[in-house]
């Protein structure tokens, strides 16, 4: 018996002789002229669309993730909606609690993972600004997964250290699981890195480059706790219930500098040089008296129910979550009776001596947020009407939720207390209407044909009612070739948080200050604002997904996207003299014009207007002689069977695949035209390359009304780190046979400019960056010699993995050849190239 045939025996989870089910395998199937086998496939997604990309069990390997969260990290660019949303996740074609219902679940559970397009979530009741990732999970499986993951910067300074262990099984339609997770990394100091603070422009007579940088961290020291757990049982032969819950604790420590301040020397004091009066500026090695202090408390209930009535499919969700975060801030010292004995006379007072006891530690800032919602949904999905081309499946989507967010701030004393609630009733509409069907023989010369109209409306009892109407066109004129073109005009008002987020001041943060092309010091105010306004935004989008040929996996797709936005709320952006002047009230400076404080809460801009073009492609390949004696076992793990999907092994058959409720173009149906391609058979290696490439074409902001636009891809910034970068590239690959798999992650990002805009102000030049992780890993339960000899590497992996191999950082150069203190490599990525090491072990 081969080595991978004792792995599968060794994986298999035990079962009595009444738990022992056929293997679901597809009967041999004659070969008939104009006849098309038609098979059902689990889990299929509702709304028709054809995946963006889809992986196989034995692809999913290649990406060495330890579990499904891991797995979405590396897939993000996939799973990225150009329209900014994050993904919406189903599990087995069904609408599920949250994330923290799979973020646990081991890869060697999934059978097939797809991303779908924005379009598929109006059949779940979401919003088309999210793509659809559909995980499928196999139909029996049990695991107990340990992992360890230690991560250390090439420089040294900081470790990470996170333990993430899982409980798992899966048996039929029932499935539970139970995570427990933790995680700490130690803080990193600048004075662990080159951070050059002497061309700051504080003042400092007094203090060399070392007290500049003492007690600054560039990471905080954090640590994290969290346990999550969730079960799925069938009621009846109908009705399927879910419930979860998670609960986590996280804490941060950061350091913001050494407290300093200004002390004057009167003319004829006995420590001032000459006699003369002089100014200088202290630092005292009190480093709690700037330190910030943040702890999280978050727990989060839900429940799912879904069944049928008839032919329709319903789902009822509920979700109540809770978080609160206690904040502190140092303020630094009180020099006030240290002066006073200065101008006094007090010669036993050395200015340049020891502060630290002649001066009193200032009373911290603190603020505190409690955010709670419940909410709950009710969605029914099902064919409407029969029309000749096929059903009309329609979405409908009742929902209701409180918000509420209590939070106090105590700033130099003052005490601020905000209390806001919200409560939201939401309704949604979906219809897909079928024009032509090929299978139909309606219209069957234009291929395959159906439009979708939306319609959605919120009303928030603080706010008032939004609206979102959209409509869009499928076609799909070939097998293998759909065209889609999809518009929307979506309302959005802003979160409870933006509005009522408590208010915090953080001393001592280093920002950029274009008008004298310097870095300063500044007291950064964050927290929500009370008058944003609701943002209103009209998107088109145009959409290709290709594969050019039947026999091999290889998938192209192109979307073009143009947004236009008004009222868009965002987070405050950069110090430019333009914005200074567009919003005078969020900037303080003294009387000699250095900048003091910012206001950075969020804002609405009065326009924003973004076209884009994504394209890419997919490819993933077999290789290597298959094993003939391995024929029929599933190429997975335990729980495997037959390839996902039933098909045979390395078959190539087209097939008409349909999901719960109906055939073809049916509630549930999911109709690929077209193949896969062969898929992996036993004994063979899976080789995956996925390439996306984002082209800006435009992103053009208007701050207020009546002002020139911000041309961000020329010149202009909103953020921080420089413009918008007009290209983007991300690549991912991977290769695994016989249990041995890499996989590389690259990214780049062209360079931008920020132009200073006025006269005599600096302008900044940012670099591009190319960033490419390397992540190894071995299977030893695949070594089966080396198994028999130490039975205790059974289900083991290691794994090793190095992040930006060519420590390759964004390079910042002001107009007149230095780079400012904020932008220095160091800062902007304290980190670099880091290694880690991940040991995994998985029983069945």
């Amino acid at each position: 018996m081969t080595p991978t045939a004792l792995m599968l025996l060794a994986l298999a989870p035990t079962a009595s002789a009444a738990d022992i089910q056929p293997l679901q395998q597809e009967e041999p199937t004659a070969v008939l002229p104009d006849i098309e086998v038609t098979a059902a496939r689990r889990g299929v997604a509702l709304g028709g669309q054809e995946p963006i990309v889809s992986y196989d069990s034995t692809q999913i390997q290649a990406f060495g993730a330890t579990n499904i969260g891991e797995l979405v990290t590396l897939l993000e660019a996939q799973t990225r909606s150009a329209r900014g949303g994050s993904p919406v996740f189903l599990v087995n074609g069904r609408r599920i609690s949250g994330f923290r219902e799979i973020r646990g679940i081991p890869p060697e559970a999934i059978e097939r993972f797809e991303v779908l397009p924005e379009e598929t979530a109006l059949s779940y009741g979401y919003s088309a600004n999210q793509r659809v990732v559909n995980i499928v999970l196999k139909a029996d499986f049990r695991s107990l997964t340990a992992s360890v993951n230690v991560s250390r910067s090439d420089q040294g300074g900081r470790t990470t250290t996170a333990s993430e262990n899982n409980l798992l099984k899966i048996a039929g339609a029932d499935r539970w699981s139970l995570d427990i997770n933790g995680e700490s990394s130690n803080a990193l100091y600048e004075t662990e890195r080159n951070i050059d603070r002497s061309a700051s422009n504080t003042v400092d007579s007094a203090g060399d480059n070392g007290e500049r940088n003492a007690y600054r961290t560039l990471l905080p020291r954090a640590a994290e706790a969290s346990v999550a757990g969730t079960y799925k049982h069938d009621l009846n032969d109908k009705v399927g219930m879910t419930l979860s819950g998670s609960l986590e604790d996280s804490s941060s420590r950061s350091y913001l500098g050494l407290p300093g301040f200004t002390l004057n020397l009167p003319e004829n004091n006995p420590w001032s040089a000459g006699g003369d009066a002089a100014t200088l500026y202290r630092y005292v090695d009190l480093p709690d008296a700037l330190t910030r202090q943040t702890n999280t408390r978050a727990a989060e209930l839900g429940t799912v129910f879904d069944g049928y009535l008839g032919d329709w499919r319903w789902t009822a969700t509920g979700e109540y979550s809770r978080t609160e975060t206690d904040t502190t801030t140092g303020r630094g010292v009180n020099e006030t009776a240290l002066q006073d004995a200065i101008m006094a006379g007090d010669t036993t007072v050395n200015p340049y001596g020891d502060l630290s006891s002649a001066v009193t530690t200032v009373a911290r800032d603190t603020a505190n947020s409690i955010s709670q919602s419940a909410e709950a949904e009710l969605v029914l999905n099902g064919t409407a009407w029969e029309l000749p081309a096929g059903g009309v499946t329609t979405t409908f989507k009742v929902g209701a939720e409180h918000q509420s967010l209590d939070s106090e701030s105590v700033s130099s004393g003052d005490t601020t207390d905000r209390s806001l609630s919200r409560d939201l009733g939401s309704l949604q509409a979906n219809f897909d209407l079928p024009i032509s069907s090929v299978d139909r023989g309606v219209l069957p010369k234009i291929g395959d044909l159906s439009a979708n109209m939306n319609l959605a409306y919120q009303e928030l009892s603080d706010f008032g009612g939004v609206s979102t109407v959209g409509a869009g066109l499928n076609w799909s004129p070939v097998e293998r070739l759909s065209l889609s073109a999809n518009y929307s005009n979506e309302g959005k008002a802003p979160t409870i948080q933006q509005l009522n987020d408590p208010t915090i001041s953080t001393p001592n943060t280093a920002v950029f200050d274009y008008s004298t092309g310097q870095t300063v010091e500044v007291t950064q105010v964050t927290g929500g604002d009370p008058n944003l306004k609701a943002e209103d935004r009209r998107i088109l989008k145009l959409g290709v997904n290709w594969q050019p040929f039947s026999a091999t996996d290889f998938r192209l797709n192109l979307a073009y996207t143009r947004t236009e936005a008004e009222d868009e709320i965002s987070s405050f952006p950069a110090i430019t003299p333009d914005l200074e002047a567009a919003l005078p009230d969020r900037f303080v400076r003294d009387a000699d014009g250095n900048l003091v404080s910012i206001d950075a809460r969020a804002l609405n801009f009065s326009s924003r207007k973004q076209q884009d073009v994504q394209w890419g492609f997919n490819f993933s390949k077999p290789f290597g002689k298959a094993n003939p004696a391995l024929m029929g076992q599933g190429p997975g793990g335990p729980g495997g069977g037959p390839p996902p999907g039933g098909g045979r092994p390395g078959g190539g058959t087209t097939v008409v695949m349909s999901g719960p409720g109906g055939g073809p173009g049916g509630p549930g149906g999911g109709r690929l035209r077209g193949s896969r391609g062969p898929g992996m058979q036993p004994g063979q290696g899976m080789f995956n390359l996925s390439v996306t490439h984002t082209w800006r074409v435009q992103d053009e902001v208007v701050i207020r009304d009546g002002l020139a636009p911000l041309d961000l891809l020329d010149g202009d910034s909103i953020s921080g780190s420089g413009g918008q970068s007009r290209h983007e590239v991300q690549l991912q690959t991977g290769v695994s046979k016989n249990g041995f798999g890499a996989f590389v992650n690259a990214n780049w990002k062209s360079g931008t400019r920020v132009d200073g805009d006025t006269a005599g102000s600096a302008d900044l030049d940012f670099s591009g960056r190319t960033t490419i992780n390397l992540f190894t890993f071995a299977d030893l339960t695949q070594r089966t010699a080396l198994v028999e000899r130490f039975p205790f590497l059974k289900g083991a992996r290691i794994g090793m993995g190095v992040q930006n191999i060519f420590d390759d950082r964004v390079s910042v150069t002001s107009s007149d050849g230095a780079t400012p203190v904020n932008y220095q490599s160091d800062y902007l990525d304290p980190q670099g190239r880091v290694f880690r090491i991940n040991l995994r072990k998985i029983l069945y």
